[in-house]
């Protein structure tokens, strides 16, 4: 919204439905909250709201996520990949299907994530002048507290064997890369 709205942009949705729909690359801060279906099927783009309405992160692929408020029900149903970070997570609104069976899992923020959610509150701070994002930034241990990650467990397991081939300075494109990446996959 306007940096001169008189409403709290933290309780009012300030943008519709669908929002980054498919998107591949680039950044989006929108400091309130959105409607249904954010981020539905993001493959590569770094996201971050105030709020989301029913169905977010759905079907995502890849890119970031970061919810700095409530979410709405079927939160990561079909998330393949990616990674969300949200505030003050309610359980029971995650897809409770993808958490059943372990296509979808909830944990603290480790250091490095501390660092992203870090990075992405100063920079939704900078672009929208969000006061959330400003007081959580003056309160370290909100960040290791407060938010959860949500990670398909089979991503993670793919970008580190992508991560060690690279490391070991072998071509990702390498048939026995992609053995392992099969493997990484199929093989909790």
């Amino acid at each position: 919204p306007d940096r001169a709205a008189v409403f709290a942009p933290g309780e009012n949705v300030v943008a519709g439905n669908v929002i980054a729909y498919g998107a591949t690359a680039g950044e989006v801060f929108l400091r309130g909250l959105v409607g249904e279906r954010f981020a539905v099927r993001n493959s590569g783009a770094t996201l971050v709201v105030e709020g989301v309405g029913d169905h977010g992160c759905e079907y995502m692929t890849g890119g970031t996520v970061l919810v700095l408020g409530p979410t709405g029900r079927n939160f990561g149903a079909g998330m393949s990949g990616g990674t969300a970070y949200v505030l003050d997570l309610d359980p029971a609104l995650v897809n409770g299907a993808a958490l059943a069976s372990g296509e979808l899992s909830l944990a603290p923020p480790d250091p490095e994530d501390v660092s992203i959610i870090a990075g992405l509150l100063a920079a939704h701070a900078e672009h929208t002048d969000s006061r959330v994002a400003q007081q959580l930034r003056s309160d370290g241990d909100a960040i290791r507290s407060r938010f959860t990650r949500v990670l398909p467990p089979a991503f993670k397991r793919v970008t580190e064997v992508l991560a060690q081939a690279d490391t070991d300075g072998i071509d990702t494109s390498d048939p026995t890369v992609w053995t392992q990446v099969l493997e990484a996959t199929t093989h909790g």
